[in-house]
């Protein structure tokens, strides 16, 4: 019988490990992605995690909205240091016009 209930707990936390991990992919959803060329293409680098991320490339990017899902500010500075500027939020945009944005980092407030 003990075995029986160890069984049981053990399979139900397990579960409930798995919808932790599958909601925390959910609320990742939300991401920025820089391209090294204009027109949004080239190599490529996707940020999504909470915090401060220094930009990779500076040729164009995408910001990806999934509601509910975190804001970002933009810093012209790496390491998010200095005063935040731009702000996306609740919409999808992009911007791949061939000239490069003055942002170096990127802070997803979560």
């Amino acid at each position: 019988m003990a075995s029986t209930t160890k069984k049981s707990l053990s399979m139900l936390f397990m579960a409930f490990f798995l919808m932790a991990a599958i909601v925390s992919e959910l609320a990742n959803a939300t991401s920025f992605t820089v391209y090294r060329l204009g027109g949004c293409d080239g190599d490529s680098e996707t940020y999504s995690k909470c915090g401060c991320s220094n930009l990779l490339y500076m040729g164009g990017f995408t910001w990806t909205f999934t509601s509910p899902g975190p804001s970002a500010t933009m810093y012209n500075n790496g390491n998010c240091l200095g005063e935040g500027g731009t702000v996306f939020a609740g919409a999808t945009e992009q911007m791949c016009n061939g000239f490069q944005f003055p942002w170096r980092s990127i802070n997803i407030n979560c």
